[in-house]
């Protein structure tokens, strides 16, 4: 078995949270290429951007585990100019993917009341004078992040709910089903030993401090959190005649 997932540290948790026993293959893909490598391997699990999960409908979908997030911890954080007449731009940059798309366009018409052209960046470097969305790992690089909003904090405080940011999938539900067999602990490895997850992993003591201090702020529960977070979250594109008929999701 195969476990394909998003180059950031949240899904590095996950996995280094898995029984030894049980452990799969661990293949760390750009988010917006995860469901291509997947769609090729009936035998695979892969954690893919949820709303990737619009277009490929078929797909089956873990009612026990997800990567989530509220308040200042996320995947993704704003980062605004430093002097702005009009907001006319954001630029994506880092690991995007349809999440940050979508929802990006959503979250400043509702919270903002702007509707800035969204626009993917082709530069490596930062530009103060540019507006940015930055998706991945790209935020931990000299502790951007101190100086960003969190996404995932606009998200959750628009929907009262968690975002959900990934979703854990197969093509197979027997797959699905193994999966949750074999990992009835990884919940509990991932509370009782995250410190020291996270200390292995290591980008850094302010970084690590953070996402300690912060630890409750991640979700990866998703029969706690994920079943309403992720309906709502497919109703605001409804809403917004992104989607144009609800989605029925195959749970496992």
């Amino acid at each position: 078995m195969k476990l394909i997932a998003p180059n950031n540290i949240f899904s590095s948790l996950f996995y280094l949270a898995i029984d030894e026993k049980f452990k799969p293959e661990f293949l760390v893909k750009e988010s917006s290429l995860i469901v291509k490598e997947l769609l090729k391997d009936q035998e695979t699990l892969a954690f893919i951007p949820s709303l990737d999960l619009i277009n490929h409908k078929d797909l089956y979908v873990s009612s026990k585990f997800c990567i989530g997030f509220e308040s200042y911890i996320s995947n993704s954080y704003l980062y605004f100019a430093s002097a702005v007449n009009e907001f006319e731009k954001v630029l994506l940059k880092g690991d995007v993917s349809a999440n940050e798309v979508l929802l990006s366009k959503i979250i400043f018409k509702e919270i903002y009341n702007i509707q800035p052209e969204i626009e993917l960046d082709v530069y490596e470097k930062f530009n103060d004078a540019k507006n940015y969305l930055v998706s991945g790992n790209l935020n931990w690089n000299n502790n951007r992040f101190g100086i960003g909003i969190s996404f995932s904090e606009q998200i959750t405080e628009f929907l009262e709910l968690p975002y959900i940011n990934y979703l854990l999938v197969s093509n197979s539900k027997t797959q699905l089903e193994n999966f949750h067999e074999q990992n009835k602990d990884l919940l509990n490895n991932l509370s009782s030993n995250f410190e020291q997850m996270i200390k292995k992993i290591n980008l850094g003591e302010e970084i690590n401090d953070f996402l300690i201090t912060n630890s409750d702020c991640l979700i990866y529960n998703f029969e706690l959190y994920g079943n309403e977070s992720y309906l709502e979250l497919v109703k605001l594109l409804y809403f917004h005649q992104i989607l144009n008929d609800m989605i029925d999701v195959k749970f496992v």
